[in-house]
C-alpha cells in the first residue's frame, strides 16, 4: 500500500482476500493447537493431583472448551485452507505438502474425536465419583491411560502440520 496525496491506496482486492483467508486459517490453527495443548496439560495436572473433585471439574471444563473452541477451529481449517491454496495458485490435491497435510489433518481430527469421547467418559465417571465422595475408580485410570496415548501423538501431529504449512516441502 502506498500513500498518495496523504491518502492510503488500497491494495488489490485479491491480496486483501488472501490476507483475510490466511489470517482466519492461521488463527484457527493456533486455536486448535493452543486449546488442545492447554486442555491436555490441565488434564495431566488434574490427574497427577489424584483429587477426584479436581479431576472431575477439570474434565468438565475440558469438554466444554473442546466443544466451544475446537469444533469451530476444526471446521475453519479446511473451509479456509482449501480456498487459500487456490487463491495463492496451488492445487490442493497436486502439491505433495498439501496432500500430506490433508492426510495428517484427517488423522489428527480422528484422534481428536477419540480424545473427546474419552474426555466425555472421564467427565461423567469422575463427576459421579466426586458426588459420591469416593476415590477415582480403576476405570478412570484405564481411560486416562487411553487419553494420554491418544492426545500426545495427536498434538505432535498438529506441530507437524504447522511445520508443513511453514516449510511447504516440494517433491520436484
Amino acid at each position: 500500500m502506498e500513500c498518495v496525496g496523504g491518502k492510503r491506496e488500497s491494495s488489490s482486492p485479491m491480496i486483501d482476500l488472501i490476507l483475510a483467508i490466511k489470517f482466519v486459517h492461521l488463527v484457527a490453527a493456533a486455536a486448535m493447537l493452543g486449546t488442545w495443548l492447554g486442555v491436555a496439560v490441565f488434564m495431566q495436572l488434574a490427574d497427577r493431583s489424584g483429587n477426584t473433585s479436581v479431576v472431575a471439574l477439570t474434565a468438565r471444563f475440558a469438554v466444554s472448551v473442546e466443544k466451544i473452541v475446537m469444533i469451530a477451529a476444526i471446521a475453519l481449517q479446511p473451509v479456509s485452507g482449501i480456498p487459500l491454496a487456490f487463491a495463492i495458485g496451488f492445487s490442493p490435491f497436486d502439491e505433495f505438502w498439501l496432500v500430506l497435510s490433508l492426510v495428517l489433518y484427517v488423522v489428527v481430527v480422528a484422534a481428536w474425536f477419540a480424545v473427546l469421547r474419552t474426555e466425555i467418559r472421564i467427565r461423567d465417571l469422575t463427576r459421579q465419583a466426586a458426588l459420591d465422595a469416593v476415590p477415582l475408580p480403576a476405570e478412570y485410570h484405564r481411560l486416562f491411560r487411553r487419553y494420554s496415548v491418544l492426545v500426545w501423538p495427536a498434538l505432535a501431529g498438529m506441530v507437524v502440520l504447522f511445520l508443513l504449512m511453514t516449510w511447504q516441502p516440494r517433491l520436484s
